[in-house]
C-alpha cells in the first residue's frame, strides 16, 4: 500500500473537527450509550460472580503472587478469571448488535465495538495462556507494562479510522525543528515506540535470562553481566534505528548534542565518568551480579550492575547500597567470588594438655570429613599451632564453596566438637589463677588487736587461697 501524502496541519484540525461532528450525530451518541450501558452491566455482573467464587475458592488469590509457571488445573482458574468479562462483553454486544438489526438502525460502531471486543478476548486469552509458561507475576507485571498499551494503541488506531484516515493523520506536519518537518508519527514512533522498544527489551532481557540460567547452562553472574551487556546495546540500537526511521537531522542531532558537550564537560563529570567505568565493569567482568565482596570491612552480595552505579545488598543487616561504579576503580575491593566461589575457613580451639594430640587431630579431622558442606578437594587439615599458658591450641581448616554459610558450619562444627570431646574425655579447659592475699607491714589506722582486752594477737601474717 503506497504512502499516504505529507499532509499539514490544517488537516489534522480538520480531523479533529470531522471526529467531534461525527461523535455530535444523534444516531452515533445513541449507539456510544447502549455499548456504554452494555459494557458497565457486563463489568458490573463480572465482579459480582469473581467476589462469590473468591469467596468459594480462595486460591485465585495465591496464584497472582507464584513465582512459578501454572498447572493444568490451575490453568482454568485463571482463563476463568481472564475471560468472565470478555465472554460478557460480547454476549451484550451480540443481544444489542441482533435488537439493532431488528429494527433496522444504524449499527456501524456496535460492529466496531463487537470487533474490539473479540479483540480483548484473544488479548486476554493470550495472557491467560502466558501463565502455563512463566510466572503469573511476571506476567501480570508485563501485562500493565507492555501488553496493555500496545492493546489501547490498536484499539485507538480502530476508533479514528472510524471517522478518518489514521495514515494520513501520521503524516501530518506538527512544526519544523531545525529545518526538518515534525510530523504526529515521528512524535507517535519516537515516544510511544521508543517505550514499548524499551519494555521489549527488557522481556527480552527476562527471557534470555531464564534460558542461559536453566540447568546450569552459564553461571549466573556470567549470564547476567552478558545479558546486560545485550540490553543496554538493544537499548541503543533501538534510538538510533528509531532517530533514523523517522528521518531526524542529523545537522541538528550534532547541534543538539555540540550545545550539550559542555554541559557533561563539566555539570555532569561524575555521572559520565561512573558511566564508562560501568562499561568497563561489563565488558572485563571483574564484578557480576551475585558476587560477593567486602564494603567498609562488611560482606555484601551484588545485586545490579548498572550503567551508573552498583546495588549491592549488605549481609548484617539485610539493606541495600548504591555504589557509583567508579568507586571500584579507585578503591581497593575484596571480592570472595572473583575466579572461583571456594574460600578457607578456620576454626581455633583450646585442649588440655593432658589429651593426646593425634587424637585430638583425627578427632577434627573426622568432623570435617562428617560435614556434607565441606570440600574434599582441597581436603581439610588439622595442625598442632601453640602451646599456650593454659592449654594447646588446635586448627581445623577447611574449604567451601558457599563463602555466605562459614559461620553457620563454624558453629556446627564448634557443638559438635564439644560433644565429641565429652565422649572421649578430653578437657578444653579455661584460665585459672590462684590469688594469695597476705597482710601488709604499713600501721593500720585503727588500734591494733593487743591493746583489746579480749583479742588474740597473732605474730605470724595470715594469708588466704
Amino acid at each position: 500500500m503506497p504512502n499516504p501524502e505529507p499532509q499539514s496541519l490544517n488537516y489534522l484540525l480538520d480531523q479533529i473537527d470531522k471526529l467531534l461532528i461525527f461523535i455530535e450525530r444523534s444516531q452515533v451518541q445513541i449507539q456510544l450509550a447502549a455499548i456504554a450501558t452494555v459494557l458497565v452491566i457486563s463489568a458490573g455482573l463480572c465482579r459480582r460472580l469473581w467476589k462469590h467464587f473468591q469467596q468459594k475458592f480462595p486460591l485465585p488469590l495465591m496464584l497472582w503472587q507464584q513465582d512459578r509457571p501454572i498447572g493444568l488445573q490451575e490453568y482454568s482458574i485463571i482463563l476463568i478469571r481472564y475471560l468472565t468479562l470478555p465472554i460478557l462483553n460480547l454476549l451484550g454486544l451480540f443481544i444489542l448488535l441482533k435488537t439493532w438489526q431488528s429494527h433496522q438502525f444504524i449499527n456501524g460502531l456496535i460492529v466496531v465495538a463487537w470487533e474490539i471486543a473479540i479483540l480483548h478476548t484473544g488479548y486476554r486469552l493470550l495472557l491467560a495462556s502466558l501463565c502455563l509458561g512463566f510466572a503469573p507475576k511476571i506476567v501480570r507485571k508485563y501485562q500493565l507494562s507492555f501488553f496493555l498499551p500496545i492493546f489501547i494503541l490498536l484499539v485507538c488506531i480502530r476508533i479514528i479510522n472510524i471517522a478518518g484516515n489514521f495514515q494520513a493523520i501520521l503524516s501530518a506536519n506538527v512544526l519544523n525543528l531545525f529545518g526538518s518537518p515534525l510530523r504526529v508519527g515521528a512524535i507517535l514512533i519516537s515516544s510511544v515506540g521508543l517505550y514499548l522498544w524499551f519494555v521489549g527489551v527488557g522481556i527480552f532481557q527476562y527471557l534470555l535470562l531464564s534460558f542461559l540460567t536453566a540447568n546450569n547452562r552459564v553461571e549466573t553472574g556470567t549470564a547476567e553481566a552478558t545479558v546486560i551487556l545485550i540490553r543496554y546495546f538493544l537499548m541503543a540500537f533501538g534510538i538510533v534505528l528509531i532517530f533514523g526511521y523517522i528521518g531526524f537531522s542529523p545537522t541538528a542531532f550534532a547541534a543538539i548534542t555540540g550545545g550539550l558537550s559542555v554541559g557533561l564537560g563539566f555539570g555532569l563529570k561524575e555521572v559520565f565518568s561512573n558511566f564508562i567505568s560501568g562499561i568497563f565493569l561489563l565488558f572485563e567482568g571483574v564484578l557480576r551480579p551475585g558476587d560477593l565482596i567486602s564494603i567498609d570491612g562488611t560482606t555484601a552480595e551484588v545485586k545490579k550492575l548498572g550503567i551508573r552505579a552498583t546495588t549491592v545488598k549488605i549481609s548484617a543487616d539485610n539493606s541495600e547500597k548504591i555504589i557509583p561504579n567508579q568507586t571500584f576503580f579507585t578503591d581497593i575491593v575484596t571480592t570472595f567470588t572473583g575466579s572461583d566461589r571456594i574460600i578457607r575457613n578456620s576454626l581455633t580451639i583450646g585442649v588440655s594438655y593432658d589429651a593426646d594430640p593425634q587424637k585430638v587431630i583425627e578427632i577434627l579431622l573426622g568432623l570435617a570429613a562428617d560435614n556434607a558442606h565441606i570440600l574434599e578437594d582441597p581436603k581439610p587439615l588439622a595442625f598442632l599451632i601453640d602451646f599456650a599458658n593454659f592449654s594447646i591450641s588446635y586448627q581445623l581448616t577447611f574449604y567451601l564453596d558457599d563463602p555466605t554459610i562459614g559461620k553457620t558450619i563454624k558453629s556446627d562444627l564448634s557443638r559438635q566438637l564439644w560433644q565429641r570431646f565429652a565422649e572421649n574425655g578430653i578437657e578444653m579447659p579455661f584460665p585459672q589463677y590462684d590469688i594469695h592475699l597476705r597482710s601488709s607491714n604499713v600501721p593500720l589506722a585503727f588500734p591494733s588487736p593487743d591493746s583489746h582486752p579480749d583479742s588474740h594477737a597473732d605474730s605470724e601474717p595470715r594469708s588466704q587461697l
